[in-house]
C-alpha cells in the first residue's frame, strides 16, 4: 500500500513535470492534462522520470515525505478547475528566466512574512 502511494507520488510529480507548454495568455483556455493511471501508459522518458522521482522520494526522512504525502492527498481532494488553474501557474513558473525567478521568490517570501 505504501509503495503504491508513493508511486502515485512520483507519477503526479512526473506528469506535472513532463507537462510543462509553453506559457499562454489568462484569456486561451488551457487544454486538460492526461493523466496517465498506469506504468504503462508512460512513455519511457515519462516512467525513467517517475522512478527517478520515486527513488528521491525514498531518500527522504520521514516526515518529509509525510509532507509528500499529505499534499499529493490535498491535490487529489481539489476540484478539476483548481488544478488547472495550479498547473497554469507551474508552467508560467517553469517559463520564468533565472531572474524573473529570483523577483518572483523574493517577492513571495516578503508576501508570506508579511502574512
Amino acid at each position: 500500500m505504501r509503495r503504491r502511494a508513493c508511486l502515485r507520488t512520483a507519477l503526479l510529480v512526473c506528469v506535472l513535470a513532463c507537462g510543462a507548454q509553453p506559457v499562454r495568455t489568462w484569456a486561451e483556455p488551457v487544454p486538460p492534462v492526461r493523466l496517465a493511471q498506469r506504468w504503462d501508459e508512460l512513455s519511457p522518458h515519462e516512467q525513467g522520470e517517475a522512478l527517478r522521482n520515486y527513488q528521491r522520494f525514498q531518500k527522504l526522512p520521514p516526515e518529509q515525505r509525510e509532507s509528500v504525502e499529505r499534499n499529493y492527498d490535498r491535490w487529489r481532494q481539489m476540484p478539476p478547475e483548481e488544478k488547472e488553474r495550479l498547473r497554469g501557474n507551474y508552467r508560467q513558473y517553469r517559463e520564468m528566466n533565472p531572474q524573473e525567478r529570483r523577483d518572483f521568490q523574493r517577492r513571495y517570501e516578503k508576501w508570506r512574512g508579511g502574512r
